[in-house]
């Protein structure tokens, strides 16, 4: 029987691809939803070829080692999930969207090796723990929050004792990460603080209310 110059695709292999590309674009929609990095064309990508080289690996090594290229694959997707993570002066973002490209490559290494309910039931799972979660976290944020706090003050109308007093007083965990003094005699202090939204609240309105405080900053979202 005369070959054709292109190979023959079997129906299965065009069955892994459109999975992969499903598999994909699903988990990417929860992405693509909270504006993140890597979204639906991304993770689909990312799951279709980890699935191709998946494919290509069994029968590139076939019979001795059909792993040898898969094996790489989550070296390579590290790489991609690297490029994702950004760290500011006091938060960590994209760690969530980094581990979401890399269950997204063992995807479609699953579909690849034809493990198709493994993969289905891994996305309901890993769709549940992006959605849920985020749920309970928030859930859990109303319950206590954490936030870095930034006062300045003069060193006649202040003494650092007494701003830690500040934070005893509305029933906050604090601890002092950092105490500084300029030429101008103006004290600033650094503090993590940890408790309840209210007293937080209660805290912002006495530091905007309190004269004898110079300046003062929050940031909402501590390491």
């Amino acid at each position: 029987m005369e070959h054709s110059i292109f190979q023959v695709i079997e129906e299965h292999q065009l069955l892994k691809v459109l999975v992969s590309l499903v598999v994909g674009g699903v988990l990417g929609m929860e992405r693509e939803y909270r504006h993140k990095a890597a979204g639906m064309r991304t993770l689909a990508l990312i799951c279709l070829g980890s699935t191709l080289f998946t494919m290509l690996s069994v029968e590139l090594g076939y019979p001795g080692s059909p792993d040898r290229v898969a094996s790489n694959i989550l070296t390579g997707v590290g790489f991609i999930g690297a490029g994702v993570i950004f760290k500011g002066d006091y938060t960590i973002d994209g760690i969530t969207t980094a581990a979401t490209i890399w269950i997204a490559s063992a995807l479609g290494i699953a579909v690849g090796v034809s493990h198709y309910l493994l993969a289905g039931f891994s996305l309901v799972i890993v769709l549940l723990l992006l959605i849920g979660l985020k749920v309970l976290e928030g859930k859990i944020g109303d319950i206590k929050e954490k936030r870095t706090y930034t006062i300045g003050y003069h060193v006649d109308h202040y003494r650092p004792a007494e701003i830690a007093g500040v934070f005893q007083r509305f029933n906050l965990k604090h601890k002092q990460l950092l105490h500084t003094r300029n030429e101008t005699f103006i004290v600033e202090d650094k503090y993590e603080a940890v408790g309840k939204s209210e007293a937080i609240a209660a805290m912002n309105a006495f530091l905007l209310s309190d004269k004898s405080i110079h300046h003062f900053s929050v940031q909402v979202n501590p390491l």
